[in-house]
């Protein structure tokens, strides 16, 4: 068992007892009316050997490797089709945007320009 990287030395009767006294009192019970499962599923627990995933997705997840709760989960399904036709509209439009963009991008280049530089 390791404590902020630091070996945390082995896991004690104690510790196992603690562990189970909760486990019995997520499920309902009294810490005082602990199960043998309890005993198991803390022995497991502190060992390493039971670590709970960090949500529903994760379970689910069948090609990611990350446990990031930001990352997206990763599905290798097909290709979804192009909604957006390539008609004069959409192109004259996407034209439009890349020339704002840019001309913002060459206004906040300009203003980070020293004054005595311009």
């Amino acid at each position: 068992m390791e404590v902020r990287g630091r070996d945390a030395g082995e896991i004690t009767d104690e510790m196992i007892e603690k562990r189970a006294r909760e486990i019995a009192d997520i499920n309902g019970r009294s810490p005082d009316e602990i199960f043998s499962e309890d005993r198991a599923a803390a022995r497991e627990e502190l060992m390493g050997q039971r670590l709970p995933a960090t949500s529903e997705e994760d379970e689910e997840s069948i090609g990611e490797l990350s446990r990031d709760p930001s990352n997206p989960p990763a599905y290798y399904g097909k290709a979804a089709p192009a909604t957006e036709t390539d008609d004069e509209k959409n192109s004259l439009e996407r034209i439009v945007l890349e020339g704002v963009e840019e001309a913002q991008h060459d206004q906040m280049l300009e203003a980070r320009r020293h004054p005595r530089d311009r």
